[in-house]
C-alpha cells in the first residue's frame, strides 16, 4: 500500500495518485489541508520504530506501507494559517495541524520505508553554490560562475564573459534572466544580497527526471532564457522526449544517489559545442508539466518504485 501526503488536487500529487489507481496499487491519501482531523502516534516497541496514522476513522500502521510520496506545502504558507482561516478553524486545530506536519517530517527522516524524498535529502537545495560542488563531483561541467556582493567583482567577471544570466542562490524559485544594459543601473543593489551570475550558453535545455532506477530526459526548445515563463514573453516552449548518452545517464544516476534523492529533476544544458552542463537539481520536481507536454509516464514510474522497489515496467 502507498501513502500520498500533500494536496490531492495539485498536479504532481494528483497524477501520482491517478497512476496508482490505474495500476491497481492500493493507496491512502492524506490531504494536508485536513491534517487537523488526523492523529499520529510514533514510538519504539522492542527497539523498533512504530508509527500509526489515524485517518478517516481508520488506523494505519505506517510500517505496513511500502512507500510514501509526499509533496507538502510549507506549513506557514497553508491557507489555514492566515488570520481569517485561524478564526474559522480555531487556534487549537491550527496548532494540531502544525504539530502533525512536523511529526511526519521527523518520521520520514528515520523510517526505512521508501520515501520520495526524505526531508534530510533536500538540504543541498538550500544553497546552490554548495549543490554546484556536488554536481561537479558527479562529473558534470558547470558554466563559469560568479557569486558576489561586489560590483567590481562582477564587472571583472563580465569582461571575461560578456553574455551573462543571473539568478538566486537559495532554494526560493527565481526567474533566470539575461543580464542587460538596463540591469547595470541596479548593480549597487547586489551589496545587499549575494547573486549568482553565469556565462550564458548557446544550445538547448534538457530536464532529466530520475525516479529510482529509471530516468526520463526531456528536450526543451525555446527562444527565451527561462522556458518556464515563456508565456509571459508571448513565446513558446516545445518539449519532447530525448535519449541521453550512456555516460550522461550514468552521471545523472550518480548525482541523484550522491544527493540522496531517489526522485529529482536535473537541469542540464547541451551546448552548441555538444557538451553537457548541469545547472542545478530540484529535490521535489513539478514533473507534471514535463509529463503533460512530452508524454513520458513519470507518475507511473513513481508509483511503481514506491510499491515494487523498481520503476521499470514489468
Amino acid at each position: 500500500m502507498l501513502l500520498f501526503i500533500g494536496i490531492p488536487t495539485e498536479p504532481p500529487v494528483a497524477m501520482a495518485i491517478h497512476a496508482a489507481e490505474k495500476a491497481g496499487i492500493p493507496h491512502v491519501v492524506l490531504d494536508q489541508r485536513t491534517m487537523h482531523f488526523c492523529n499520529l502516534s510514533i514510538g519504539f516497541v522492542n527497539n523498533k520504530l512504530k508509527a500509526s496514522l489515524q485517518l478517516q476513522d481508520k488506523d494505519y500502521p505506517l510500517e505496513k506501507f511500502s512507500g510514501v510520496y509526499f509533496r507538502m506545502m510549507e506549513y506557514n504558507s497553508m491557507p489555514h494559517t492566515d488570520p481569517q482561516s485561524l478564526q474559522y478553524m480555531g487556534a487549537g486545530n491550527v496548532k494540531k495541524s502544525g504539530l502533525l506536519h512536523q511529526q511526519l517530517l521527523y518520521w520520514m527522516d528515520i523510517t526505512r520505508l521508501r520515501i520520495l524524498n526524505p526531508p534530510w535529502s533536500m538540504g543541498s537545495n538550500m544553497s546552490k553554490p554548495y549543490q554546484a560542488q556536488l554536481i561537479r563531483e558527479a562529473g558534470f561541467k558547470i558554466p563559469p560562475t560568479c557569486i558576489t556582493t561586489e560590483k567590481q567583482s562582477l564587472l571583472a567577471f563580465r569582461e571575461k564573459h560578456p553574455s551573462l544570466i543571473y539568478k538566486s542562490i537559495s532554494a526560493v524559485r527565481s526567474i533566470v534572466k539575461e543580464f542587460t544594459t538596463a540591469d547595470e543601473k541596479m548593480l549597487n543593489k547586489i551589496q545587499y544580497l549575494p547573486t549568482q551570475f553565469q556565462q550564458k550558453l548557446n544550445g538547448v535545455n534538457i530536464r532529466v527526471h530520475v525516479v529510482g532506477d529509471v530516468l526520463f530526459a526531456t528536450r526543451i526548445d525555446s527562444e527565451v532564457t527561462d522556458y518556464r515563463y515563456a508565456g509571459r514573453e508571448n513565446k513558446t516552449a516545445t518539449l519532447s522526449a530525448t535519449v541521453l548518452p550512456k555516460k550522461i545517464q550514468q552521471a545523472c544516476f550518480t548525482l541523484s544517489k550522491q544527493l540522496g534523492l531517489t526522485l529529482c529533476g536535473i537541469d542540464l544544458f547541451l551546448s552548441a559545442g555538444n557538451e553537457y552542463y548541469c545547472f542545478e537539481v530540484n529535490p521535489s520536481p513539478g514533473y507534471s508539466y514535463f509529463q503533460n507536454n512530452s508524454g513520458q509516464d513519470i507518475a507511473g514510474a513513481i508509483a511503481r518504485w514506491l510499491y515494487y522497489g523498481t520503476a521499470k515496467t514489468k
